[in-house]
């Protein structure tokens, strides 16, 4: 006689609602998925309790939409994947280890019964990921499934946020014989807290940065990812114009703080945003908030660093702080905490408008040199008209997503264009600093369905978006009826790459791709689509397709122009290999 699966004995509860139970208790009403027979019990489960799965076509997304939800929230996000699935998301791990996402990546595993004898899909999940994760483990009882998931949702949300991985054994959540209650007498937690701690600075810590800020004249603020992740970004800007003290944020990280605001002085990076030589030549006080001196800071080294800057790091974990040993004051605080303690004091003194406004100045000059290609009406499409033509068509609500190599690193300078002339956006997303090409379309989905009165658009490329993952890279927007824009730039080539190989040797291989029509792909698969030849016709492009109900695609034809970054690349490849 078969079993039936479909409900527990009296007083028992099966695994797969065991699970899902914990996952409502902390107030997450979704997962992203894709669905297969190792999750089934998961997934009739958040039937019953009224979560809603989003199920995408491939793992890779489903973890892409769960980071970008989990960022553009502030909030844990919890992706489920069967064995051959859970390495199909790693890519998203590595995405969400380097941006500090908060996502409980769920991987289902082989039955316990035969372990370590090549079970079906038998992986050892947990040491795959461990190095990618804050927290990696295989549940080791049944019944310690919510004991486990609170330890996650602690340790996923808490400083520095960033990924955790669960793994499952399929036969934990099979089973009907998980007590539903636990015993009298037995101590219990609440599972349905979600507290996030923020460390408060020390008070000599804080006396000795308000008399560095005090004594200095030309200080900045670098603005990290944890300003985003601890809520800190209005905070950051509102010291910012009390002090007057410009802010810059790192080059490949996701946008700490508003784009458009007048104190934000654009990326700290010495090819795309030039103002920033000023910092490494005349700064004499760095105050860096929730950053790592890493990649894209150039390890706080020459030449975006001078030696002679005094740099104050303030992180809200000593482990953050001991990979910062160049700085030369660490300071231990949540960021918000830091802020609001500085602004209790009221100690620290407003600077003049000199450096502010020659910082302004050098970057004017700076982005004013591009206004040639900006008035040129020619076609192919070069790169920063589209990118400030989409600019020009958002709202203040409205969202701009980014993805791709040398058409993402336009997409910079035009914000930093546009933003220089008093427009307001929404907020701006991108890869973070592991730089994972092929995000944008489930980042684009993931957050106009987390903001649905907002206009969401992608700026991608045609090669990143062949690395996007699904049967297409809209078919989750599709499926669901997003209402989200995504505009590729085709100039038919892996322009990054080929402009590196044309300058260090002379040649090019590998880098072209066929000149496909790619609206005509979305267009059959249900998107409506357009195709765009002429700079002209971009903005009403975008007005019809944000007008449009439903998902809507844009090819433009581009220009292979090679960005200032590119040239950066290639300066810092051939510097590395004479080294």
């Amino acid at each position: 006689m078969q079993k039936d699966l479909s409900k527990a004995a009296e007083g028992k509860i099966s695994g797969g609602h065991f699970l899902a139970r914990a996952i409502k208790a902390k107030g997450i009403n979704q997962i992203f998925t894709l669905c297969g027979g190792f999750t089934n019990p998961l997934l009739i489960a958040c039937l019953d309790f009224e979560i809603d799965v989003i199920a995408a076509r491939n793992e890779m997304e489903a973890g892409f939409l769960a980071a970008a939800t989990a960022r553009y929230k502030r909030e844990v996000a919890v992706c489920v994947a069967e064995p051959s699935g859970f390495t199909n998301y790693i890519s998203a791990v590595a995405e969400a280890h380097y941006a500090g996402d908060p996502v409980i990546f769920i991987g289902v595993s082989s039955n316990t019964h035969h372990f370590d004898n090549q079970g079906f899909k038998e992986l050892p999940q947990a040491e795959v990921v461990r190095s990618m994760t804050k927290y990696s483990v295989e549940v080791n009882e049944a019944q310690r499934m919510p004991w486990f998931f609170d330890k996650a949702f602690d340790i996923a949300s808490n400083h520095p946020t960033g990924p955790v991985q669960l793994t499952v054994p399929i036969n934990f959540l099979f089973t009907a014989q998980i007590e539903d209650k636990p015993e009298p007498g037995v101590r219990g937690f609440d599972s349905g807290r979600r507290k996030v701690h923020q460390p408060w600075p020390n008070p000599t810590d804080l006396e000795e940065a308000i008399s560095l800020l005090n004594g200095a004249q030309k200080p900045i603020i670098i603005s990290g990812q944890d300003v985003w992740h601890s809520g800190a970004n209005d905070d950051v800007m509102d010291f910012a114009v009390k002090k007057n003290i410009p802010v810059f944020t790192p080059f490949t990280h996701l946008k700490s703080v508003d784009v458009t605001h007048p104190m934000h002085m654009g990326l700290l990076e010495y090819h795309q945003n030039p103002c920033s030589r000023l910092v490494s030549e005349e700064c004499d006080v760095i105050l860096m908030l929730g950053e790592k001196l890493a990649f894209p800071l150039n390890h706080g080294t020459a030449p975006l660093f001078n030696p002679a800057t005094t740099l104050v790091s303030v992180n809200a974990t000593s482990r953050e702080l001991s990979s910062n040993m160049l700085a030369d004051v660490r300071i231990v605080s949540d960021i918000k905490g830091f802020l609001e303690a500085l602004e209790k004091t009221g100690d620290v003194h407003p600077k003049g408008e000199a450096w502010l406004q020659r910082i302004r100045q050098s970057r004017e000059t700076s982005v004013e040199s591009y206004r040639e290609i900006l008035d040129a009406d020619v076609a192919p499409i070069h790169p920063l008209r589209l990118c400030v033509e989409t600019l020009n068509a958002l709202g203040e609500e409205d969202i701009l997503v980014l993805d791709g190599g040398d058409i993402a690193c336009w997409a910079e300078i035009a914000i930093n264009f546009w933003a220089f002339h008093g427009h307001k956006i929404g907020g701006v997303f991108a890869p973070g600093p592991w730089e994972q090409m092929g995000t944008g379309p489930a980042f684009a989905t993931a957050i106009q369905m987390a903001a649905p009165t907002a206009n969401v658009v992608l700026i991608t490329g045609d090669g990143s978006l062949g690395l996007a993952p699904g049967f297409t890279p809209m078919e989750t927007a599709i499926d669901r009826k997003v209402n989200v824009t995504m505009i590729v730039a085709n100039n038919a080539q892996w322009g990054m790459i080929r402009e590196q190989q044309k300058a260090m040797w002379g040649r090019e291989i590998a880098t072209q791709l066929r000149d496909v029509e790619y609206h005509r792909i979305f267009d059959a698969a249900g998107a409506f689509s357009q195709l765009v030849a002429c700079p002209s016709d971009i903005n009403s492009a975008i007005s019809q397709a944000m007008a449009h109900e439903g998902p809507s695609f844009i090819e433009a034809k581009t220009q292979g122009v090679a960005s200032p970054i590119t040239q950066g690349l290639i300066e810092m490849r051939v510097r590395t290999a004479i080294e």
